[in-house]
C-alpha cells in the first residue's frame, strides 16, 4: 500500500474512542454501542477509497445503528474491519477493556468470516508454532512455558469470564499456571498475549470476526495464532459456506484470515484495558491512546494525542 492508510484510519478509532468514552458508566448499552458506531462510519467515509465493510458482527441487529457496506469517496478497493467499540456492556457499567479498532487492507486480502463462534489460541513470537489446537490446553500452557523458558507457575493464562470457560479455567488452575480473568475484550486478551507484556498466552472460545482482526494485528506485530470455528448446525455451516468456507475441521491461521502483508491496524482506548489506557478527559479536552501497525514496514507507533475542545467536542 502506498498510502500510510494506519494513520488514517487511527483517527476514526480516536472519534470512535472519544464519542464513547463520555458515556461510561451510565448503564446505556445500545446508546454507547451506536453512538460509537455512527462516529467511526462517520470518519471513516471520509478516506478517500472505494471501501467495503466485512465481518461486521452486529451486521442487521434492528436495534443497533447499522453502518453502510459501501466506504470512502472513491479511489483504490480496499476491505475494512470496524469494531467500533468492543466490551460495551464493561464500558457501560463502567469497566475496563473498551477499546475501538479499525484494519484496512487491499480488496480480497482478508478473509470474510460467519458470525459464529470460534476457539482460539493466542500466543507472541517467541513461543511460535509450538502450540497446537487440538491439543488440551495445559499441554499448550506447559509448550508455552517451555519456550519462554519459564516455570509453568509462572505462565499467565488470559481467558474470558464467561460460563463456557469452567472446564477450561479448571483445568489450567490443576496445572498450576497462573489465570487472568477478563470480562470482556477478547482482543485486548489476545494483543496483551501477543506482547507477552501481561500474559503470556490468551486460550478460549470468542467470536470469529473478531480473530480476523487478531490475524491482522498478527501480521504487524508478530506472534501466532490458531483458531477453529464452532459449527451447531448445518445452517452455521450453510453460512460458512456462503463466506467461501467449506472445510468444517480447518484450524485457521494467521495466513488464512490475513492474505498479505498489505494490511493496517489502528486501534484507541476507551477505559483503561489490557493493551491501551483509557481516555482521559481534561479541563479543555482529552487524551488519548492508540496504536498504529503496518504489516509491510514492520512498523509500530504508540500514540498518546491531546484533544483540545470546548464543553462539547466538535467532531
Amino acid at each position: 500500500m502506498d498510502t500510510n492508510y494506519g494513520m488514517e484510519i487511527v483517527r476514526a478509532t480516536e472519534i470512535a474512542a472519544l464519542t464513547a468514552a463520555r458515556q461510561q458508566g451510565l448503564g446505556n448499552y445500545l446508546e454507547i454501542l451506536n453512538n460509537s458506531r455512527s462516529a467511526i462510519a462517520k470518519t471513516l467515509n471520509r478516506l478517500q477509497i472505494d471501501g467495503v465493510l466485512i465481518n461486521d458482527r452486529f451486521k442487521k441487529r434492528a436495534d443497533l445503528f447499522q453502518m453502510p457496506d459501501r466506504i470512502g469517496q472513491g479511489g483504490a478497493s480496499m476491505d475494512l474491519i470496524a469494531i467500533a467499540m468492543e466490551a460495551h456492556h464493561s464500558a457501560a457499567d463502567g469497566g475496563n477493556n473498551a477499546t475501538s479498532y479499525a484494519v484496512i487492507a487491499p480488496k480480497g486480502v482478508i478473509q470474510s468470516v460467519p458470525n459464529l463462534s470460534m476457539y482460539k489460541i493466542v500466543v507472541g513470537p517467541q513461543v511460535g508454532n509450538v502450540i497446537d489446537i487440538n491439543q488440551p490446553p495445559v499441554v499448550n500452557v506447559k509448550r508455552t512455558a517451555r519456550a519462554l523458558k519459564k516455570y509453568t507457575e509462572n505462565i499467565t493464562v488470559c481467558i474470558l469470564d464467561q460460563a463456557r470457560h469452567k472446564q477450561l479455567i479448571k483445568e489450567v488452575r490443576q496445572c498450576g499456571a497462573r489465570i487472568k480473568l477478563i470480562n470482556e475484550g477478547e482482543i485486548s486478551g489476545c494483543l496483551s498475549a501477543i506482547t507477552g507484556e501481561k500474559t503470556d498466552i490468551y486460550i478460549g472460545y470468542g467470536y470469529a470476526p473478531e480473530g480476523s482482526l487478531v490475524a491482522a494485528a498478527i501480521s504487524c506485530l508478530g506472534g501466532y495464532f490458531e483458531g477453529k470455528i464452532f459449527y451447531e448446525n448445518d445452517r452455521d455451516k450453510e453460512d460458512a459456506a456462503s463466506h467461501g468456507i467449506t472445510d468444517y475441521e480447518k484450524i485457521f491461521r494467521v495466513q488464512d484470515l490475513v492474505r498479505s502483508k498489505e494490511v493496517a491496524i489502528a486501534a484507541t482506548g476507551i477505559t483503561d484495558g489490557e493493551f491501551l489506557e483509557g481516555v482521559r478527559f481534561t479541563s479543555n479536552g482529552a487524551v488519548t491512546s492508540s496504536f498504529v501497525a503496518r504489516a509491510e514496514t514492520k512498523t509500530y507507533r504508540k500514540l498518546i494525542t491531546n484533544h483540545f475542545f470546548d464543553f462539547k467536542p466538535v467532531f
